[in-house]
């Protein structure tokens, strides 16, 4: 006949677990297993937080987890950076991270202020980056495709796919903005091209690209600044660099 679980073991282990101590701290400090504590957990009148939720109580991290509930423009144009320039984890962790060239460290910023996060900005020899740990901000992105490897797989959401926030998004991350030429560029998988010249209205076709299952399309002249207008004129949240290259194929 298994033993009954002490009240003061039950006390101690609500006690922890409100405090955003972990289910494997807590296994290790009272010598009780798992499936104990979590049926303790269960059982009380505490909301069972998730691994992000512990985390960020035991840490004193700060998180807005509500910033992609509804997409806004500025949810939609973050959506489509990390679209092309982020990476996501999960099973251990749910991680999200983004890593940028040191020039665009501003750029790391504005997305901690959008997040209204407190984790630090690290630097290395030749980047900035940030990494979150979500559950929730990391399936909110599985839901609309995400996943590890997609840099071969990446295909637009139905909810993304007619958003300029969401294209200026992934041509800051993955496109480029060309004075010399006034030219518009992007580069992904086929199915992102295919959906960015639709976005377009463009009856042009992709080309492709070096790298493995990577394409490409190119916009000049005319077409370029009816593209670039349609991005980022009167636009509010965009990559600073390109911004200015965009003000400047309008002058």
């Amino acid at each position: 006949m298994p033993r009954t679980t002490p009240s003061w073991k039950k006390e101690k282990v609500l006690e922890l677990y409100s405090q955003g101590v972990s289910q494997i701290e807590i296994e290790e400090r009272l010598q009780m297993t798992r499936k104990t504590i979590r049926e303790l957990i269960k059982n009380s009148d505490l909301h069972y937080k998730t691994k992000s939720e512990q985390w960020l109580i035991r840490y004193g991290n700060k998180l807005d987890e509500t910033v992609f509930d509804e997409l806004t423009p500025e949810a939609l144009y973050w959506i489509g950076f990390l679209y092309a320039d982020g990476h996501i984890i999960g099973s251990r962790g749910y991680s999200i991270e983004l890593a940028l060239k040191k020039e665009d460290k501003g750029h790391i910023e504005k997305f901690k202020k959008f997040l209204k996060c407190s984790n630090p900005i690290r630097e290395n020899k030749n980047n900035f980056r940030i990494r979150i740990g979500s559950q929730k901000l990391w399936q909110k992105l599985k839901d609309l495709g995400f996943d590890n490897n997609k840099s071969f797989t990446a295909k637009p959401h139905e909810l993304l796919k007619n958003s300029r926030d969401f294209w200026r998004g992934i041509i800051d991350g993955d496109g480029g903005v060309h004075v010399k030429y006034n030219s518009i560029t992007l580069c992904g998988t086929l199915e992102t091209i295919k959906e960015f010249i639709e976005f377009c209205k463009s009856n042009k076709q992709p080309s492709k690209a070096s790298g493995k299952e990577l394409y490409q399309v190119h916009f000049y002249g005319k077409d370029a600044i009816k593209i670039a207008d349609l991005l980022y004129k009167d636009s509010e949240i965009y990559l600073d660099r390109k911004y200015e290259k965009y003000l400047e194929i309008r002058a």
